[in-house]
């Protein structure tokens, strides 16, 4: 029995053990793996090979816009692409939108390129941080598949001009949802989404456009979303209407005023608030908004005054400037008392917009108001002595006429020019006007003097350029009459009319300037105020020159006998003269005018007598 199990023991132990691991493979799997790793093995030497002969070149077989820089070192393939890009860019794109177009050349823009950054693209081909990819971007290099793109580098502020003005022929602005109010009645008027070119897309497609094979970029556009849309708009129609629903009541104290739903509707007006941040990158002005209602504190300031009276606080009233005998003293400045319109509104939208079931009152609270010009300002503004003064009389007998002149004396005092800033006669007065209280009186019109309402504003012109004249400023603008006035300064008169000849003058000092008037019934005097600029001033009147005598018009007169002769309007030789002023300070000389005079002949108007010897004209009794 011992001897049976030991021979049978051994006979399994010398039996084949199973194969496992690349034992068991098939030989066909064996040959596949053999072959794979090969061609790896091969992969994997021409990437280490490439990798060996490319160092520090760019790979072969890259492109720049067409150009082959591959195998080329950085500084030979910038120097490839600076010579050859230019050409390639230099011809216009031409941008398109529906039938619009825009032609851009190059020099529109300024173009260029970023050379060193175009060979950092082509040099990271094949150089990527997986293996991989790099093997990948390799091959594509190997197979003449890497090209790159070579977009212009534009002069950021042509650039943004360019799309301004493709943006402004292709933009159509949204129309938000809004409310109106006629009456007591509130509607809205629905909104309409707009369109905006796609600013961000069309910059980068036209500065790739210059090296494309194709130059012609079209706009694409994005929606230009509304901020206030219909449904925000109904919300804000809600709210209006409740601020409508009722009257409202405004005290002061034991005083009070009731405001009307008609009253109410002029203060009402609409504000768009922004709530939250929404939207998606392809519209613009997506963000959250709500239309508010509100009381406008500026509309109360204009309305309410007229329905709360005069009874209401008081006014501030400027610093002002007084003249004596050339001397300039400040009247002081006082401070007002006056609704505060901007706290009664922020109440009266709290109370409105609540439920109407509960009260309507609203406490009208008051506040110091400030002068524009305190007394500070005033002081601060260098009006402190007489600079110049002229003076010139006129016949106290035409009433009209002196009318118009003291007048035009009132709204031309106090006047105040800044430092730096040109006075203009007509600018500062303005048209001369009936309403103003202006009348007609004679007035130079085409050589003849004639009724014309404000005729004696020369006056003051004259007057006003003679105290120019010698204050040593600069004369930016004067005419002088159509013909010679011999009461005027010889060559130093001045006319103004509304919408015709100026006068004007330039404050060439650091402090304001003032114009003072005073006047009799026989006399006018302008005098200019602020802080001597220490002018001398000097003229020379040339003499008469160029005379050229003046036209007769003879008028029949059956009224008077015939042979007798009247001068009704007597004639003045036209002439030429030359007044030279020089400006100087500290001996220097500042400047030198010419103010040249060019009057021309004015015409003299005779009567002559037609009257027959003994015979009565109608109205008449025989004779005069």
């Amino acid at each position: 029995m011992t001897d049976s199990i030991t021979e049978n023991s051994s006979s399994r132990s010398h039996r084949r053990a199973p194969k496992t691991g690349f034992a068991a493979w098939e030989p066909w799997q064996r040959l596949l793996l053999f072959t794979g790793s090969a061609l790896l093995a091969l992969v994997l030497v021409g990437v280490m090979a490439d990798l060996a002969l490319s160092a520090g070149k760019v790979h072969p077989g890259i492109t720049v816009a067409g150009v082959a820089i591959g195998g080329m070192n950085r500084e030979a393939a910038a120097a490839t692409l600076e010579k050859r890009l230019p050409a390639k860019a230099n011809a216009p794109v031409t941008i398109v939108y529906r039938d619009k177009s825009w032609t851009v050349n190059p020099a529109d823009l300024s173009v260029t390129f970023a050379y060193a950054d175009l060979v950092d693209s082509a040099m990271a081909i094949g150089r990527n941080e997986s293996f991989g990819t790099s093997a990948l971007q390799r091959m594509a290099a190997w197979t003449g598949k890497a090209h790159l793109p070579a977009p212009v580098v534009a002069d950021q502020s042509k650039l943004a001009a360019l799309l301004d003005k493709v943006g402004s022929d292709v933009d159509v602005a949204p129309r938000d949802a809004r409310i109106s109010i006629k009456g007591t009645a509130v509607s809205v008027e629905p909104s309409a989404d707009g369109v905006a070119a796609n600013r961000p897309q069309l910059s980068a497609a036209l500065l790739a456009a210059f090296t494309a094979s194709s130059r012609r970029v079209p706009v694409q556009t994005v929606t230009a979303s509304v901020k206030i849309t219909d449904q925000a708009a109904q919300v804000a129609k809600g709210i209006a209407e409740t601020m409508l629903a009722k009257p409202a009541t405004v005290t002061l104290e034991q005083k009070s005023w009731t405001l009307a739903a008609t009253d109410l509707a002029k203060l009402i007006a609409f504000r768009a608030v922004e709530t939250t941040a929404a939207g998606s990158p392809e519209t613009v002005n997506a963000e959250k908004w709500i239309l508010e209602p509100y009381i406008s504190s500026s509309e109360a300031s204009k309305t309410l005054p007229a329905k709360l009276g005069t009874g209401v606080g008081r006014k501030a009233v400027d610093a002002t400037f007084k003249t004596s005998n050339g001397k300039v003293t400040i009247v002081p400045s006082q401070d007002g008392i006056g609704p505060d319109y901007d706290l009664l509104a922020e109440d009266m939208t709290r109370v409105l917009v609540r439920d109407p079931a509960q009260d309507r009152v609203v406490v009208l609270t008051t506040r110091t108001t400030q002068p524009k010009r305190t007394t500070a300002m005033a002081r601060d503004m260098g009006i402190v002595e007489r600079i110049s003064t002229y003076t010139t009389t006129y016949g106290a007998g035409n009433k009209s006429r002196v009318n118009n002149i003291h007048t035009l004396g009132d709204a031309l005092d106090g006047k105040l020019v800044s430092p730096g800033s040109t006075f203009s006669f007509n600018g500062y007065i303005g048209e001369r006007t009936a309403a103003k209280g202006y009348q007609e009186a004679n007035a130079i019109v085409n050589g003849k003097l004639v009724p014309q309402l404000g005729g004696g504003i020369c006056q003051v012109g004259t007057t006003l350029f003679n105290a120019i004249f010698l204050s040593g400023f600069p004369v930016k603008e004067r005419h002088n009459h159509s013909f010679y006035i011999s009461h005027y300064p010889k060559g130093r008169d001045a006319t103004v009319s509304w919408g015709g000849p100026d006068l004007k003058f330039v404050n060439d000092t650091e402090n304001w300037v003032m114009v003072s008037v005073s006047y009799s019934s026989s006399s006018i005097t302008i005098s200019l105020y602020g802080t001597d600029p220490g002018y001398d001033v000097t003229s020379k009147t040339g003499p008469f020159t160029s005379d050229k005598p003046f036209a007769t018009e003879t008028i029949k007169d059956p009224k008077l006998a015939a042979g007798v002769k009247v001068v009704e309007d007597g004639g003045i030789t036209g002439r030429t003269c030359v007044v030279t002023r020089t400006v100087s300070k500290g001996g220097s000389v500042v400047r030198t005018d010419q103010f040249k005079s060019v009057y021309r002949p004015k015409i003299e108007v005779v009567r002559m007598g037609t009257k027959a010897p003994g015979k009565a004209t109608s109205g008449t009794s025989g004779g005069n």
